[in-house]
């Protein structure tokens, strides 16, 4: 396997040097132009620059990270990674864009953060970038990144605040991203015979009956952290199968929807399951313990963004072949589950001094070949672009017997997965505040007196 992936990777490399020119359609709602016909680029154009890119620790960021001595043998760009655990990663990202520091010129940012950014000029529109031919290499294809991530990337700003529709600006491009899915150690729930649970009430009565089998086990992984990246799995994804939402139209105001009938239902029917089903440590939990407990076997399930679940089954992984996955949980009464999509996308700050470098950077780690490349590596999961997924090297890999019912279980979240958040800034302090009266609730507060204080101080920010 070393070796054919070496030979991938070489073979990727000499692909990348030869920039691959093909017809490119280049239209987006943020009237991105058609450059069919354009030359390749100079990728020298400059040469001895030096940039900084800046990333969570992440899987998404190793992919990327092994691939850099091809862009700076491409392009004679010196790039300096600079990496950060998730929980600090996001609050440096705040304070080196609002202070206007130029020392990091690329960065790894979501949609929601993005929300946040854009308004202050905080990022920089890459509309003028793709549009550039003598920028951007006419075998990009723009249009290869999925519809969906396309759309919620491009916003317009309209009195300071988010506004969908025509006429917005690309704020970034994709570069991975992840639906949510119920995943689970198989061998664990065959060996003593409990169903994959398809609610909450259905899988806080699974939990109960694996905690009387093995009580070393914990029966589910979720996040419980302080911070919204804990509400934008499990928690939101469930929500909106009762028909909750984050903000509603009332009267022609925006309200928020946390204190309505259904998200009662849903938070008791949610903190129930974590209080039967979660490990004591929930409040501390972030992705990095979800992904322990479920590699390790010491916990038999987990809601959360499906490529952890893959990352674990990789052949000559302790989990390899025992993680199995399935649509997350869904409410009782619901037809269909819903799934949040996160979009890791790399965005220029405004104030670098390096622009045009920082775009060639964003542009080779978004194309094609790297794409692949990461995809077939076993890093870059789930890879944004539609040719990946159509790739035959990329199936043949992530179909094979160890991944289990990964590709399917994936095309079947993907179909109804989406966006579970409104568009908005102050997004951030809004789901931080979600996620502290999680915690109290789980810890015994009551339930609808939290959600109202929870609306009033959503109210009182709006």
């Amino acid at each position: 396997m070393r070796n054919s992936m070496a030979a991938f990777r070489n073979d990727a490399r000499r692909r990348m040097k030869s920039i691959l020119l093909g017809s490119l359609l280049l239209t987006t709602t943020a009237a991105v132009t058609t450059s069919a016909e354009a030359e390749t680029i100079n990728w020298r154009q400059f040469e001895g620059t030096s940039i900084t890119w800046a990333y969570d620790i992440h899987p998404y960021a190793d992919a990327l990270a092994a691939e850099l001595p091809q862009f700076e043998k491409l392009t004679g760009i010196k790039v300096t990674p600079e990496l950060y655990p998730d929980d600090s990663y996001w609050n440096k990202l705040t304070i080196q864009l609002t202070t206007k520091s130029p020392a990091w010129d690329v960065v790894g940012t979501g949609i929601q953060p993005a929300w946040d950014l854009a308004p202050g000029g905080l990022l920089e529109p890459l509309d003028q970038y793709l549009n550039d031919p003598k920028l951007t290499d006419a075998g990009y294809d723009y249009n290869d990144f999925f519809p969906s991530l396309r759309t919620a990337l491009t916003w317009k700003v309209e009195d300071g605040q988010i506004a969908t529709g025509e006429g917005g600006h690309v704020w970034a491009i994709p570069h991975a991203f992840e639906n949510i899915q119920l995943f689970y150690r198989k061998d664990i729930l065959d060996k003593y015979k409990i169903a994959v649970p398809a609610t909450p009430p259905e899988m806080a009565k699974a939990c109960e009956t694996l905690k009387a089998a093995d009580p070393s086990i914990t029966p589910l992984g979720v996040r419980g952290v302080r911070f919204w990246s804990s509400i934008h799995t499990a928690a939101v994804s469930i929500a909106r199968s009762y028909g909750v939402k984050d903000f509603v139209m009332k009267d022609d105001v925006l309200d928020t929807g946390l204190d309505s009938p259904e998200s009662i239902a849903f938070h008791k029917d949610y903190v129930d399951m974590i209080k039967k089903c979660a490990a004591p440590s929930f409040a501390n939990d972030n992705w990095y313990q979800v992904v322990d407990g479920i590699s390790s076997g010491r916990t038999a399930m987990a809601i959360d963004s499906n490529m952890f679940g893959f990352w674990n089954d990789v052949a000559g992984k302790p989990a390899s072949g025992k993680i199995a996955f399935a649509p997350p949980l869904h409410a009782p009464n619901a037809k269909n589950f819903e799934s949040n999509i996160w979009i890791w996308s790399l965005a220029m700050n405004s104030a670098s001094q390096k622009k045009g470098p920082a775009w060639l950077f964003i542009q080779w780690a978004t194309s094609k070949q790297v794409a692949l490349a990461g995809a077939v590596g076993g890093k870059l999961v789930n890879p944004p672009r539609a040719s990946t997924w159509n790739d035959k090297a990329w199936l043949d890999y992530a179909a094979k017997p160890e991944f289990n019912n990964f590709v399917e279980s994936f095309k079947t979240t993907q179909d109804r997965a989406a966006l579970a958040f409104t568009p908005r800034v102050g997004f951030g302090e809004a789901m931080n505040a979600w996620a502290v009266a999680m915690q109290k609730m789980v810890n015994g507060d009551d339930v609808e007196a939290t959600l109202k204080s929870l609306a009033e101080e959503i109210r009182a920010g709006m």
